[in-house]
């Protein structure tokens, strides 16, 4: 029997319950379950078997199946969660990090993280390399390239989440930054405070950049001139250096990603342009605000780091407490 099968009806079952009993009431029986949900008697017994386990209901002979809570007993002693990131910048995984621990931490679960080791990540090998690590389940961060070790550690029954939805295995379970919306959001607040010249500055290339396009969609009826400098092109610093030198009270800069942060904060001090009412925001950080030293606090719109984390692990810890993924499997903040 294929596991997605078994997934499929167990979810069913679960959402059921909770939608249509109470504790103390009869549930359906084995062959009921079986022909209501379309699957054999073997894949009920099993169903069976999980739901019992988890508290859901209770199972005595003669007297049937009875419910007995709409949600499931904790089982997370010893739940272990190893955290893999294909990033190497280390203050954006001490971040994402911090929101997990402390996550973990809260629910008495053990979070750590791991090195990857020079190997290939869309490789088989490196789903082998994940079901090796001494983990229930694993959070992935910053992976692209990665659906078939990703599948092959699902389907041996690992727990798994990451932040980058794949096209390719839209079954994995995802908590993904709205990039449009939240980008959008900064247009709109630039438009609220009077600026009329925009430079938008990214380490992503333009062409379907979600970023670049939200707050487009919002400053289009009320801009004067954006530009947008993809800082792997060549030239992009000049550019920058361009803005800034003709920088005047309708002007804003917008930070599409974490490392060009610390660019955009730079030139900020080195024109001397103090940052207030705005002119200054960021998408990717840490926290709430990006702190540079000689700048003013600058407004970080969008998840902070620390709250992806934290909703990356309540994902898993969610899995290992009720048994299902929560829905949707695929989610945006």
């Amino acid at each position: 029997m294929p596991k997605k099968v078994f997934d499929a009806f167990f979810h069913a079952t679960v959402r059921d319950i909770k939608n249509h009993y109470q504790p103390g009431d009869k549930y359906l029986s084995i062959r009921q379950m079986a022909e209501k949900y379309q699957v054999s008697i073997q894949t009920a017994q099993r169903g069976v078997k999980k739901l019992e386990e988890y508290g859901y209901i209770t199972v005595k002979r003669k007297a049937g199946i009875t419910i007995d809570a709409l949600r499931p007993r904790k089982k997370l002693d010893g739940y272990k969660i190893a955290v893999v990131s294909a990033r190497t910048d280390t203050r954006f995984n001490e971040a994402l990090f911090k929101g997990i621990r402390e996550t973990a931490d809260e629910k008495g679960v053990s979070a750590r993280f791991e090195p990857i080791p020079d190997m290939d990540i869309s490789s088989l090998g490196f789903g082998d390399y994940l079901l090796s690590l001494d983990a229930d389940g694993i959070i992935a961060l910053y992976f692209n390239n990665s659906a078939l070790p990703f599948y092959h550690v699902m389907r041996e029954g690992r727990d798994i989440v990451t932040d980058i939805i794949l096209d390719e295995l839209p079954i994995l379970p995802v908590v993904q930054t709205d990039n449009f919306r939240h980008a959008k959001e900064a247009g709109r607040i630039f438009v609220d405070r009077g600026y009329r010249r925009f430079l938008v500055v990214g380490y992503y290339p333009r062409k379907r950049n979600r970023r670049y396009e939200g707050m487009l969609e919002a400053i289009k009826d009320d801009c004067d001139d954006v530009r947008y400098i993809h800082l792997a092109d060549s030239g992009s610093m000049t550019a920058i250096d361009t803005f800034f030198h003709n920088f005047n009270s309708r002007c804003a800069v917008y930070s599409i990603d974490y490392s060009s942060n610390y660019i955009v904060g730079a030139k900020f001090i080195q024109y001397k342009i103090p940052v207030k009412n705005d002119n200054f925001l960021v998408y990717d950080c840490e926290e709430e605000t990006f702190n540079y030293h000689g700048l003013s606090p600058v407004k970080s719109v969008g998840p902070s780091f620390y709250s992806m984390g934290s909703e990356l692990c309540k994902v898993l810890i969610a899995k290992q407490e009720t048994g299902a993924y929560p829905e949707p499997r695929q989610k945006k903040l």
